[in-house]
């Protein structure tokens, strides 16, 4: 990702999505304001033949966007199409806080525990696209 760019105005702030583009699921949207800051709406899991602008897939989890200039994620519902990447978010080394509704709160962890299961058994092996990263 070219760090200079700007919006199609030339000037932040600027939004680029990473997810529902061609598709309704997936949804991941970047506010960018600013060459160093942004924050993530959501990190969906795509289904079905929804795929991401990098080339993610509901066969491919990996966060195929740069997450260095993120600084927070929210997230606007637990429906796993907005909230299933997350796993794969955190793998990738987001650290940055994630701001909910208390109920999403509540109800995240399962959600999660969900899209975990159902990213890792869609893969055909441990070691593909899907899964986690070692934290070693």
């Amino acid at each position: 990702m070219d760090r200079q760019e700007k919006g199609p105005s030339g000037a932040f702030p600027f939004v680029r999505h990473h997810g529902a583009v061609s598709g309704v699921t997936g949804s991941a949207h970047e506010w960018v304001v600013s060459d160093s800051a942004s924050v993530l709406i959501d990190c969906g899991l795509f289904q079905g033949r929804d795929t991401g602008p990098g080339g993610a897939r509901a066969g491919d989890l990996t966060i195929d966007f740069d997450i260095s200039r993120l600084q927070a994620l929210v997230l606007t519902h637990v429906h796993i199409d907005h909230v299933g990447r997350v796993p794969w978010l955190l793998a990738a080394g987001f650290q940055g806080p994630i701001y909910c509704s208390l109920p999403s709160a509540k109800l995240l962890p399962i959600v999660l525990e969900d899209a975990f299961r159902l990213g890792i058994s869609r893969q055909p092996s441990a070691g593909s696209g899907g899964a986690l990263p070692d934290s070693a």
